[in-house]
């Protein structure tokens, strides 16, 4: 067996290989990769001489060469030939926001070349390029003498998957740095993070892609609890979006992928009770998201309420010891960043890809009623980014920096009115109410009015916003534009 060698990542390499140069295999590695093995006392030969040089072009060609491809392609009979290739790339990955020179300069080519080639061959070539097959790859050989074409055909499969992968990583990262905002083809690169015990429902396969980058919930890091729900996962994604958008101590439950309650407040704690008294009844069995530190006083405020998942960017050794008595309780570690880049969303047959949504109002213009006071004002900014984070049509009513109850999901926007002023009961009286987008009809500020509800924030742009101006004048509610609709479907 000749075994053909060039690793970035040489974690495992050398008790890889020595599995099979004991039996002997005879080994032909790169510059880096042969001293390595050399050094870990493995008798293997440069590749140059088969090349007839080191390398080229200032370091870029090491492996492109003819007599190399040839005995990784050819189907057999030829003196010389590889029976394996064992190649792993350059990690892009960790440059892929750097400088455009680093950049790039970690864009291997002829490891992908190799790679494609012995993928391609996988009926006479065994491709490894992933060192967590390395122990699978040296038992099936030890207990065989052969790689079964099994194996062979499973490692192309992989192989083609990681270059491709490489290559649109590539892609992506070229087209930031370089500014062309060429959008021809959407290529979307993940990689397994976990098989899933089933999808939204449980006659459905499920399964969690992660993009690399470490962020989001894919990129959280599990601190106790029992697996992680398809379910669960939306829920907690829905509920980190929704409270990155608070500078201040804020807490968000969700339930069925929309929120059912929101605060802000000096600290966790309150944030979190603030919240919870929004709707007791809908935060059973909920997923709640934290902006901070999770405290002692925090953990111990949440202790009496039944959640599936909880979110935040950090825990208190106290905390956890004290959350850990929920033995079923999922405690997500993860970092709290507004959303940028793109969201993609398929439908049968087909891709919709939109800018990840900017909340912040394009203006705040009060065109009716009276002026608001700051107080007033902070509700509706609060009331406004909880709004765009409810399923549309949508309604928020709040006070002092807490939601008192919400209206969503509804295909009229009055219906959306009433639900939330129903659940607020007396409560409506002195909150604000943010909606996600216009009203088309008078209907919902008159009701509004009626419920004592103080001030209005929502995009303005009816054709019978004059009418709607003149309800709120009447009403002697304060009403403010801000130009900007907010939907979530």
């Amino acid at each position: 067996m000749n075994i053909l060698a060039s690793t970035y990542d040489k974690s495992g390499l050398d008790k890889f290989i020595r599995q099979f140069t004991e039996r002997g295999a005879r080994v032909y590695a790169t510059g880096g990769t042969w001293s390595f093995l050399s050094e870990n006392g493995i008798d293997a030969i440069e590749l140059s001489e088969i090349t007839g040089f080191s390398t080229r072009a200032d370091g870029r060609v090491k492996t492109l060469h003819p007599d190399v491809f040839s005995a990784i392609l050819s189907r057999g009979g030829d003196d010389f030939l590889f029976d394996m290739v064992v190649v792993n790339l350059y990690p892009f990955q960790k440059y892929a926001d750097a400088d455009l020179k680093d950049m790039v300069e970690n864009i291997d080519i002829g490891g992908v070349a190799l790679i494609r080639a012995a993928a391609k061959n996988f009926q006479r070539v065994t491709v490894v390029c992933d060192p967590a097959d390395y122990e699978r790859v040296a038992r099936e050989y030890k207990e065989g003498g052969e790689i079964p074409y099994s194996t062979r055909a499973e490692m192309a499969v992989k192989a083609f998957s990681i270059t491709a992968s490489y290559d649109i990583l590539i892609r992506e990262s070229l087209d930031r740095a370089l500014g062309t905002g060429n959008r021809d083809f959407l290529l979307v690169s993940s990689r397994l993070r976990q098989a899933l015990r089933y999808g939204e429902n449980p006659h459905q396969r499920g399964y969690l892609y992660h993009d690399g980058s470490g962020r989001g919930i894919p990129g959280a890091e599990q601190l106790q609890g029992k697996e992680l729900s398809y379910n669960n996962i939306m829920d907690a994604d829905a509920a980190l979006s929704a409270v990155a958008e608070f500078q201040e101590p804020a807490a968000v439950i969700v339930k069925h992928g929309t929120p059912c309650g929101a605060a802000t407040a000096g600290n966790l704690k309150d944030a979190f009770l603030r919240a919870l008294d929004a709707d007791r009844e809908s935060a059973y069995g909920s997923i709640v998201a934290l902006n901070r530190e999770v405290d002692v006083d925090a953990a111990r405020a949440m202790s009496e309420l039944f959640m599936e998942v909880l979110v935040a960017p950090s825990y208190t050794e106290e905390a956890l010891r004290l959350l850990s008595r929920k033995k079923n309780l999922r405690v997500l570690r993860c970092s709290v960043e507004r959303e940028s880049g793109v969201r993609v969303r398929s439908v049968m047959h087909g891709f919709l890809v939109q800018d990840a949504m900017d909340v912040e109002p394009q203006r705040l213009e009060r065109v009716a009623g009276p002026e608001a006071d700051q107080g007033t004002v902070s509700d509706l900014l609060f009331a406004w980014r909880v709004v765009a984070h409810c399923r549309s049509n949508a309604v928020v009513l709040a006070k002092d920096g807490a939601t008192v109850a919400i209206g969503q999901g509804q295909t009229s926007r009055v219906e959306a009115v009433r639900i939330a002023l129903s659940k607020a009961g007396e409560r409506a009286r002195g909150a604000v109410m943010a909606s996600d987008a216009f009203f088309p009809f008078q209907d919902s500020i008159e009701i509004a009015a009626q419920h004592g509800v103080s001030a209005i924030i929502e995009p303005g742009g009816s054709i019978r916003d004059r009418e709607v101006m003149e309800a709120a004048e009447k009403g002697g509610i304060s009403l403010y534009f801000t130009g900007k609709r907010v939907f979530l479907h």
